[in-house]
């Protein structure tokens, strides 16, 4: 695909307390990166039932895997309907307060709570 170079990033959600990673993974919560560098550059990745996520950056309408190189901004994204399964802190960049870089030596963790 065309569109900025890519490097692959997987990691997983972990829930430190309170909260089910299973609840996030059947109403369709990804984890969302946006580049600090690079704003409009955003990335989502599908929780899956284990938490595990691959990212793929959004390029116009298609997805290409993997994220740009760089510092990324971390969030949840959910719908209204399912934003009761996390504390709302992680629903947004500036309160989630994490940054990820990329390449990534391994597979990030990404820790939250209800």
């Amino acid at each position: 695909p065309e569109g900025p170079e890519t490097v692959p990033l997987n990691g997983k959600v972990l829930f430190t307390k309170g909260g089910k990673v299973l609840d996030l993974a059947d109403h369709s919560v990804a984890v969302q990166f946006e580049s600090v560098e690079n704003p409009q550059m955003q990335a989502f990745g599908t929780i899956l039932e284990d938490g595990s996520f691959s990212m793929v950056t959004q390029i116009d309408t298609r997805g290409k895997p993997g994220v740009v190189p760089g510092a990324h901004r971390v969030r949840l994204n959910t719908d209204d309907s399912s934003a009761r399964y996390v504390n709302p802190k992680f629903l947004n960049y500036a309160t989630f307060g994490t940054t990820v870089k990329a390449p990534a030596e391994k597979d990030v963790v990404i820790e939250v709570w209800k």
